[in-house]
């Protein structure tokens, strides 16, 4: 009996020094924990161990390099970027720390605000072709066939290409010229000769600058013409977007303003989006965004887009924009949809597909119901596109 007391005895003592063992957050314990956990590549323990240590209030700079970077090998980017700016805030000059934001946010797909890190990265760091100043970025390439359910319609086609460029580390441009064609019959436009072969060949001109402010906050401005012929009628359209972006860890908002004219009427639509990164990487994402216009009176819309990484270089992304629309546009005004014939709704599913040689092709499904001008009569119109683009 007596020896079963001091067995339980020392148990019980051995099992508090233990306790007070593993309750010690001390510099000199953090620091020799951490590195153990780093040196055998343990990433999801040593994250867990240095959070643990933070709320303890032991914080030091080799402890956030070490977490950092295990964020970065279990590919959770936003969490990097978390911890190597505390890191900056200490050392900003720091090498590792903007080395590792910099492809943190290249595989956030944020490659203009991923080179404000680039000035300060060690020479050889990154390739040459991707630290110089001045530099040809990306092309791309657009097609897509519309199918239209009504005879009024022809179907109609839309084709782009684009090309992106930077003339500094933080100033980005992005290009592209369009066409959409369609015939339709339209009766009601009784001041159109030959309304019933209504010949619509429109031409595009879209200019998109980005200035990086910091390594957070960006300045966005962007362009886009339209000419638009309506057989003895021929509109040229403008449209001007001005806003601003926050690039966060797990998110990003931007809020934006697009003013102008199409087909001789006003156009004022206000923007606000929400980029969502649970993960902390594109396995999953989603962008949301409310629209409010302002032409012939006030109309809110909402577009959702949601991706899932399904296989290895391959994403599915569904998007919908709810709201009847007419003159909206989306994508930082990239798009934009001035038929005559109003939006019900739209809605569509798209394939991403990572090809060797920094090559992406996108290849993707719409459905549209829209109404016909001046009626009541709803009609569907289903398009498919398809895209290539490279990155330089």
């Amino acid at each position: 009996m007596r020896k079963l007391i001091i067995t339980t005895a020392l148990a019980f003592f051995l099992a508090v020094l233990d306790t007070k063992a593993q309750q010690d957050f001390s510099f000199a314990t953090v620091d020799s924990q951490s590195f153990a956990l780093y040196e055998k590549a343990d990433w999801k323990a040593l994250l867990n161990y240095g959070k643990t240590a933070i709320v303890n209030n032991q914080d030091f700079l080799l402890l956030r390099l070490r977490l950092g970077y295990a964020a970065f090998m279990l590919t959770n980017y936003s969490e990097a970027i978390r911890h190597y700016e505390v890191v900056l805030k200490e050392d900003q000059y720091n090498n590792t720390a903007h080395y590792y934001i910099y492809w943190s946010r290249i595989n956030l797909n944020q490659p203009e605000i991923a080179m404000a890190e680039v000035k300060y990265l060690s020479k050889g760091s990154i390739e040459e072709k991707k630290s110089k100043p001045a530099a040809l970025t990306s092309a791309a390439l657009e097609l897509s066939y519309k199918q239209t359910s009504v005879t009024s319609r022809k179907n109609p086609f839309y084709a782009r290409v684009g090309l992106g460029n930077r003339f500094s580390h933080g100033f980005h441009m992005q290009q592209s010229v369009a066409t959409y064609q369609q015939k339709i019959n339209e009766p009601l436009l009784t001041a159109v000769t030959h309304n019933n072969n209504i010949n619509i060949r429109q031409v595009e001109y879209y200019n998109r600058l980005m200035l990086n402010l910091d390594r957070h906050w960006q300045l966005k401005a962007a362009y886009h013409y339209l000419h638009t012929p309506f057989n003895n009628f021929k509109y040229n359209n403008h449209l001007l977007l001005v806003g601003f972006k926050y690039n966060g860890n797990y998110f990003d908002l931007q809020a934006d303003a697009i003013l102008g004219k199409l087909t001789d009427t006003s156009v004022r639509q206000y923007n606000l989006q929400l980029g969502l990164y649970p993960s902390g990487n594109l396995d999953l994402y989603s962008f949301s965004t409310a629209m409010v216009r302002q032409q012939e009176g006030i109309a809110f819309n909402f577009k959702q887009v949601l991706g899932v990484k399904m296989l290895k270089n391959v994403w599915l992304e569904e998007n919908i924009t709810l709201g009847d629309f007419h003159n909206l546009a989306e994508n930082d005004a990239l798009y934009v949809y001035n038929a005559i014939d109003p939006n019900k709704m739209k809605a569509g599913v798209t394939g991403i597909f990572l090809l060797p040689g920094n090559t992406v092709f996108q290849l993707g499904y719409t459905y549209e119901q829209r109404q016909l001008f001046g009626t009541t009569i709803n009609f569907n119109q289903h398009s498919i596109t398809g895209g290539l683009s490279w990155e330089f």
